[in-house]
């Protein structure tokens, strides 16, 4: 068994110190904005990309989806071929973007202590689309997993280094930048 350990410290600058990092750990609203806003703009970045996080390229649209698009009216000739309007559709069509709700409902809400980032309730397909699963009447359509925010690691989330590295950066910011 150890014994008791008892540090006294007489360093009134080392005090100061102490007491600025207590203080700046009780209200962690500031870096919690800053990790937020940061982390929006990475999910826009893979939206952009149409990729994972980690940079792993999502899966394609099925034949089914792109056909439903080509569905609409002016995309498909009289004889069965596609329009210049058929065309321009299959030449910009992205993943995981019909309107934008998908990408703009992405947001955050930071506190003293933490931050939370996702997408609004108000998407209901947002969590089929991050983590893949059976969807449509009877659950018979498999939709893949397209992670856009961190990816899915068994029951928990992860972070993709480049991620992680930043969000390191500005919390060290924030308890070493001393007064």
């Amino acid at each position: 068994m150890c014994p008791d350990i008892s540090v006294r410290i007489d360093d009134k600058q080392v005090q100061a110190m102490l007491l600025q990092l207590q203080k700046r750990c009780a209200d962690m609203s500031v870096p919690m904005g800053q990790i937020g806003a940061f982390y929006e703009r990475s999910v826009l970045e893979n939206f952009k990309a149409q990729a994972a996080p980690d940079g792993t390229p999502w899966a394609r649209l099925s034949l089914t989806t792109m056909m439903m698009g080509l569905n609409k009216k002016g995309r498909i000739g009289k004889k069965g071929g596609l329009t210049s309007k058929g065309k321009g559709y299959i030449q910009g069509k992205r993943i995981l973007y019909e309107k934008g709700d998908l990408m703009e409902s992405v947001h955050h809400q930071a506190t003293r202590n933490s931050v939370t980032i996702g997408s609004s309730g108000s998407i209901p397909y947002a969590a089929i689309h991050q983590f893949g699963g059976k969807a449509g009447r009877g659950l018979k359509v498999n939709i893949p997993a397209r992670p856009y925010l961190a990816m899915n690691r068994g029951t928990g989330m992860e972070l993709a280094e480049k991620d992680r590295k930043m969000i390191l950066e500005i919390l060290k910011g924030h308890l070493s930048n001393y007064e």
